[in-house]
């Protein structure tokens, strides 16, 4: 397969809560329907950065929130690295300094910016390394990007503790059973909607709204919607997808190798290039 279905993707990455919870919300509801609905998408682990980390490594790799995880494996930067693709992960409130040690705080002192969520400064060979590290930037970089069109091939997306619905504000609907949802889908409905009509974003590019993982959920079913020029809107794909197949589907695009982890066997999205699902080759989604 030579073809790419998409020049860019780009993936914004949401918290804990549940698809039925996520789908209750107009908004949300409403941009699944924009686009392709993944109704059958699930997390892999609990508690959150083993989520994160699963999507860049193609295993959670560590088994908690603990900060710091330091580790030695390989990722996905390395495969996009070594085919040329380009990438940028940014960070809501991540510290600026020269002293780039500052990239990996537990947490920032604003107590928006939350290493856990952050899955590329964990790994030795990109915190390491000033040009990778160099790549982990503030999410306020986007816009410029943007404006001088040099929005990379793959991009990650990390709102804050806020904005990602994992924290919201006391005063937020305090009485209200769904609130977190209301405030993430308000920051979301602000933050997307000018991008979806901005030409020099939308182009050729994929956007992957996605949550991490559904918390205290025995089956960690989760939201999970593609949007963009090259996907057929009001779409509902069915079959079973994780985190692992978003990589798989990434690594596939850019004819990347793989990690030859539970991204080898990954159910990816083969419908994005017209082509039938592999019944026969899913992961299990509770490893």
């Amino acid at each position: 397969m030579n073809k790419k279905a998409f020049d860019r993707i780009f993936i914004i990455i949401f918290e804990n809560e549940h698809r039925t919870t996520v789908m209750a919300n107009d908004y949300m509801k409403g941009l699944a329907a924009r686009g392709i609905n993944l109704s059958n998408y699930f997390g892999v682990a609990h508690p959150s950065q083993p989520n994160y980390v699963a999507a860049i490594a193609g295993l959670p790799l560590v088994d908690g929130d603990k900060c710091p995880s330091n580790l030695p494996q390989t990722n996905l930067v390395d495969l996009l690295e070594a085919k040329g693709v380009s990438w940028k992960a940014y960070m809501e409130n991540l510290p600026e300094s020269d002293q780039p040690k500052d990239q990996a705080v537990c947490v920032s002192k604003d107590g928006l910016y939350f290493r856990k969520h952050n899955p590329f400064i964990s790994f030795n060979n990109i915190r390491n390394n000033p040009n990778r590290l160099s790549k982990i930037v503030n999410a306020k970089q986007l816009e410029m990007d943007i404006k001088k069109n040099a929005l990379p091939q793959y991009s990650w997306y990390t709102p804050n503790i806020q904005n990602d619905g994992h924290s919201i504000p006391d005063d937020f609907q305090p009485n209200h059973p769904e609130r977190n949802v209301n405030f993430l889908a308000h920051y979301l409905e602000g933050f997307l909607e000018p991008l979806l009509k901005n030409s020099k974003f939308i182009k050729g590019t994929l956007i992957a709204v996605i949550f991490d993982e559904s918390f205290q959920s025995h089956d960690n079913q989760v939201y999970a919607a593609l949007l963009g020029d090259m996907v057929e809107a009001g779409t509902v794909q069915s079959e079973h997808y994780t985190h692992f197949s978003l990589l798989r589907t990434v690594e596939e695009n850019f004819q990347l190798d793989t990690l030859n982890r539970m991204d080898l066997n990954a159910r990816w999205f083969r419908f994005l290039w017209g082509l039938e699902p592999l019944i026969d080759k899913w992961e299990n989604h509770s490893q």
